[in-house]
């Protein structure tokens, strides 16, 4: 199996970010992954290497964060040099708002909405979606 680049997890739970990474590991589906509990240091991270090859291919995004929430960071990131910022954005949340998800739905960068906890099959739906030539191939 091929294997996405680099998958960068932004949650201020520790342990969702412990989870979400060991399902990736396990699922052998990524050359490296990223964790930041603050959306922050992530847009920092990705602004100081967005001439490079080190931008992620996957964003799996929280909503309700402290500082710096996952609407802001969007927001962020959209500032970012277009030729720079092809990952496929994927909140990941506990929220269960309608608006939430319509707000979701407008904003282009996010690809989809998802519901906590990740899961294998959740995983496997997602890079079937977005990593087998839909939007851009696994490197």
């Amino acid at each position: 199996m091929n294997k996405i680049k680099r998958i960068l997890l932004i949650d201020d739970d520790r342990a969702i970010n412990f989870l979400n990474k060991a399902i990736i590991k396990k699922k052998a589906c990524a050359e490296e992954i990223l964790d930041y509990e603050m959306a922050e240091e992530a847009l920092m991270f990705l602004k100081e290497n967005n001439n490079s090859h080190q931008m992620p291919d996957l964003i799996l995004l929280d909503i309700n964060m402290p500082v710096m929430d996952g609407w802001e960071f969007v927001e962020q990131y959209g500032k970012i040099p277009e030729e720079n910022r092809n990952a496929v954005i994927v909140l990941l949340t506990s929220s269960i708002s309608p608006a939430d998800k319509s707000r979701a739905d407008a904003i282009s960068e996010i690809a989809e909405f998802r519901s906590k906890p990740l899961t294998f099959e959740m995983l496997d739906e997602i890079i079937s979606l977005h990593y087998n030539g839909f939007r851009h191939p696994v490197s």
